[in-house]
């Protein structure tokens, strides 16, 4: 049986008619807890070539009913000046956090690691309010976008810093105190902080976790 068009999230092809969603950024948006409705709308509003961009618009727009089906014609006429004017008053910021595959760590640990690597960027971020304090508000103005990556080992993920750096990309890397799990000073996390294109530059051909 297929998923009911109305209701939490069901999804209906034969109301979305002509427009496609890509099935990567489909993918990436419902593995956020977005519904595969509210993705979808997403996509079609923000010319359905960036997943970011698609969360920041369902982010801004919870007063609409994002979970019932994309229904073309409903709002043609202005969803293209309604993308343009989206696209064009704002900077995209997104956190992405690329964890050391190579260390076989749990899942608690992992969550505890992004963690300290989430507080570790901010810290730096707010630290220097004159240089990030207009990316922050943007950042938390369209949903405080976050991505957790797999990198592959240490090694990866100093290379990985090494290219942030040279962008000029405020980061963080998480050394691990050795306390379980894992040898004292591993690499166990990298965060990146940044507008979505730059990032993407450096974390942009990473597996999410």
């Amino acid at each position: 049986m297929s998923e009911s068009a109305s209701g939490g999230g069901g999804f209906d092809a034969d109301l979305v008619g002509a427009f496609i969603p890509k099935p990567d950024l489909l993918q990436v948006l419902t593995n956020m807890g977005i519904s595969r409705n509210a993705a979808t709308k997403g996509l079609y509003h923000t010319g359905n070539y960036n997943a970011d961009l698609a969360a920041a618009w369902i982010f801004e727009n919870q007063d609409k009913d994002l979970d019932n089906p994309l229904l073309l014609g409903e709002d043609d006429d202005s969803s293209e000046d309604e993308m343009e004017e989206f696209l064009d008053e704002s900077d995209f910021y997104k956190m992405v956090f690329v964890v050391n595959q190579s260390l076989g760590m749990g899942v608690g640990k992992v969550a505890a690691q992004v963690a300290h690597g989430a507080l570790g960027l901010y810290r730096v971020l707010v630290e220097d309010h004159n240089k990030y304090g207009g990316p922050l508000m943007a950042w938390e103005s369209f949903g405080e976008t976050k991505i957790v990556t797999k990198g592959e080992n240490g090694e990866h993920l100093q290379e990985l810093q090494a290219k942030a750096a040279s962008l000029d990309i405020p980061h963080y890397q998480v050394h691990d105190a050795g306390k379980t799990q894992i040898a004292a000073g591993s690499n166990t996390v990298l965060a990146l902080f940044g507008k979505l294109d730059i990032v993407d530059k450096i974390t942009g051909s990473l597996q999410l976790l």
